[in-house]
């Protein structure tokens, strides 16, 4: 598979998905791509739904990111120094389209310097990242097509939902590990410039059909791809009880907040304590006609739908702790891509699969793939005789027409 990772991160990079829906995937991908111990994503939104960025007084000052690997005491660190991202004004000085600002560090084997830099780099931000190599660019990401957003896809968060106008991608070895090598460093950075630039080739179509999930391609890295389901209960303005699933949706998405840490600056206990105050409007008499109150925020990864209720006593009166259900919905091309890179398919017949499995024509996925009709057809039957007839059922019956989006039953 490691011959295969830039490919990957290319077919990522064409999935029909806002940027935060993949960028997860996107860097555990390249972790495991670089042998990194740790990977790290800043950015900031356009503050209106536009994306054109040539305004910069539409320009959020927010700085959010997203860390798995960090610990939870660094990431509270980082949150309560208020440290924020270059201004967009100032990256547009310091970056032409297509370039990159490289701030990359050489923190092993007694070489403390760095490269030099011009955005700053704090050390609650280092902490954050193992303490070895560091590979750190920044960037302007070009503006997706409208259509790249998916359909049905809830958008209740504003600044969430805006553009990504700035981008910050970090990755870090620990200290006993081998230093990167030229040839890695040089692939971070080829990696991370594509998101500079448009798809080489045409974004897959939304998908209107859906194959089963996948097992998690990834073992090591927990829910990455899949849908994350958890329950919680909050009680005066934080979190009572979480099981494992709850708690791990709780600590993925950050947002620094001047001189404030975790109950403020996680966008996931942010979401639930607006739930908690919206059910405290309720009168009490009214929690036994089973008052629930829902919402949605656009968090990387997919997106996070809430549902809370009171927690009832004994005789069903209304008691102050409140039950918040929380799911994390990954977009299904997502989780159609990580099934097809669990089967024995070369890189061309995923994308081919993908595509029909949209609902794109033979002749619109030939195109496409700059490829014959009869090649096409030597594709498909190397698919079939590919694919596990048990397992792969659901997409089998996708690669026998022109696409599964006619027919939904069939996946």
């Amino acid at each position: 598979m490691q011959g295969d990772m830039r490919t990957c991160l290319r077919q990522i990079h064409q999935l029909p998905v806002p940027m935060l829906g993949y960028l997860p995937l996107w860097l555990e991908t390249l972790r495991i791509w670089l042998a990194a111990d740790g990977v790290a994503a800043f950015w900031c939104h356009a503050s209106g739904e536009s994306a054109d960025v040539s305004d910069v007084s539409d320009i959020s000052d927010a700085t959010c990111w997203y860390a798995p690997q960090a610990p939870m005491s660094a990431c509270e660190r980082l949150a309560a120094t208020g440290w924020a991202m270059p201004s967009v004004a100032e990256l547009q000085r310091s970056l032409s389209h297509g370039d990159l600002l490289r701030g990359h560090a050489r923190r092993s084997r007694g070489c403390p310097g760095a490269l030099p830099t011009t955005f700053r780099r704090p050390l609650e931000l280092d902490r954050c990242l193992p303490d070895g190599d560091l590979l750190d660019v920044c960037l302007l990401p070009m503006p997706r097509a409208a259509g790249a957003a998916g359909e049905g896809e809830a958008r209740a968060d504003a600044s969430a939902a805006a553009p990504v106008v700035a981008l910050r991608l970090l990755v870090s070895r620990r200290r006993s590990r081998p230093r990167f090598s030229a040839r890695e460093v040089t692939a971070f950075e080829t990696a991370a410039a594509e998101f500079t630039t448009l798809p080489e080739r045409p974004a897959f179509p939304p998908l209107a059909a859906m194959a089963p999930p996948a097992p998690n391609l990834w073992p090591a890295c927990g829910a990455i791809g899949d849908d994350v389901a958890g329950t919680l209960v909050w009680h005066r303005r934080q979190p009572e009880w979480a099981d494992p699933a709850a708690l791990a949706l709780m600590h993925r998405v950050w947002r620094p907040m001047t001189g404030r840490a975790w109950p403020d600056a996680c966008v996931v206990v942010q979401a639930c304590q607006s739930l908690a105050d919206e059910l405290t409007l309720h009168p009490s008499d009214a929690v036994s006609a089973g008052v629930q109150v829902d919402k949605t925020v656009v968090v990387p990864g997919g997106t996070l739908h809430l549902h809370a209720t009171h927690l009832c006593g004994m005789g069903g009166r209304a008691t102050d702790r409140v039950r918040i259900a929380l799911h994390l919905a990954v977009p299904p091309a997502i989780r159609l891509l990580q099934r097809l890179w669990g089967t024995a398919l070369t890189p061309v017949q995923r994308e081919i699969a993908m595509r029909l499995l949209a609902g794109q024509s033979r002749s619109q996925t030939r195109e496409a793939c700059a490829i014959g009709v009869q090649t096409l057809k030597t594709h498909l039957s190397l698919m079939r005789s590919r694919l596990d007839p048990v397992r792969d059922a659901s997409l089998l019956l996708g690669l026998g027409g022109s696409g599964a989006s006619g027919n939904p039953e069939r996946m």
